[in-house]
């Protein structure tokens, strides 16, 4: 049994922790910019956020005389990224995404951006080791916000720090630590530094 815990520690080490994790924000060229909103500061205050996507493969069946046969198909590695922030009193970080939203399609003025690319914007999640060491990075490219959670109000509750969701829509995603890996390239990865303190404890 011991020598089995033995062989663990060592396939294992200390393991990948969720709460280590660090998200790094681009707000576009096209986003009104509120004072005092940096992109460091919309990475300190994201609590939580969906982390990696799943890969899933697509396949396509042909047929003949009742025997199936599965093709590869192309893949999808569009979808949706969510991410939770906490909230200032100013609302200035909620009023940011706002301000993203409005950009892309402003409705009370019957208008729409004429230019895209000037609302996407990579965003890349990295997950970090013992010694906070970027370990493996995933960029969503070409994202833009096309949802911003509401803030609801109970006096009832302890006073506890508001937050709100945000969604992004992303067009791919990469692996890598330059974020422009081909996914499947072992040297865009790093390996984690080894912390003796933290693995003995």
């Amino acid at each position: 049994m011991a020598n089995q815990i033995a062989k663990l520690k060592n396939a294992l080490g200390i393991g990948a922790r969720a709460n280590r994790y660090r998200v790094y924000f681009t707000l576009p060229s096209g986003v009104q910019r509120i004072q005092g909103v940096s992109e460091e500061n919309l990475s300190l205050l994201c609590s939580s956020c969906d982390g990696f996507p799943a890969s899933a493969g697509q396949s396509s069946s042909v047929f003949s005389q009742g025997r199936k046969f599965n093709l590869p198909k192309q893949q999808d590695n569009g979808g949706d990224w969510n991410a939770t922030f906490y909230n200032d009193e100013a609302h200035r970080f909620r009023n940011t995404f706002l301000l993203w939203m409005k950009a892309i399609d402003h409705v009370p003025a019957n208008s729409s951006t004429g230019s895209p690319m000037s609302v996407m914007a990579d965003i890349s999640v990295a997950q970090l080791d013992s010694a906070e060491n970027e370990t493996v990075v995933c960029t969503f490219h070409d994202a833009f916000v096309t949802n911003v959670g509401a803030i609801a109000f109970d006096g009832t509750t302890s006073a506890d720090v508001e937050t709100f969701s945000v969604t992004f829509t992303y067009s791919y995603y990469t692996y890598g630590l330059s974020g422009t890996g081909d996914n499947d390239n072992i040297d865009d990865y790093n390996l984690a530094t080894e912390n003796p303190t933290a693995y003995n404890n």
